[in-house]
């Protein structure tokens, strides 16, 4: 009767040892992928933050400006892509809504910048309105991050 015992209490142990490390190991995967998300919308946040800057400059040099755009555009589509692939897998729903929201204000804004440089054969400076447009569409992405980062703490603290 007392190894009977003793083995339905090991063996229930056992059980709550083996979910508390499946528990943490869910835990470290949202970790990595919420992590890896937000590197690589800041990569993309960088490089556009970058190019607006580089074209409210006159005399900026409109070609090289279009192959960082080009080059920011890959990022979105693919490595931002696929971090937020990778969120939407590993949850909660909540967090992958607004990885999507952050990915599609980001890709927002490449297309903003686009839309400026499209046709145009100079290099004058952005126009105040032109340069504070976009700069919205920046200010948008980063409070759509610190919303994504505020979750993603509360996710992996639960």
């Amino acid at each position: 009767m007392g190894t009977t015992l003793a083995a339905i209490i090991a063996g229930v142990a056992g059980q709550r040892q083996a979910r508390a490390e499946h528990r943490h190991w869910r835990r470290q995967l949202r970790r990595d992928a919420y992590a890896a998300f937000t590197v690589k919308a800041d990569e993309v946040h960088g490089a556009l933050r970058g190019i607006e800057a580089e074209l409210a400059r006159p005399a900026h040099d409109l070609d090289g400006l279009r192959g960082a755009l080009d080059e920011t555009r890959r990022l979105v589509r693919e490595d931002l892509a696929d971090a937020q692939t990778a969120v939407e897998l590993e949850g909660p729903e909540e967090l992958a809504r607004m990885a999507g929201e952050l990915t599609k204000s980001l890709s927002a804004c490449a297309a903003a910048i686009q839309a400026r440089t499209l046709g145009r054969e100079g290099s004058d400076a952005l126009g105040a309105n032109e340069s504070h447009r976009i700069r919205r569409f920046l200010n948008h992405a980063s409070n759509k991050r610190e919303q994504f980062v505020s979750h993603a703490r509360k996710a992996i603290d639960v």
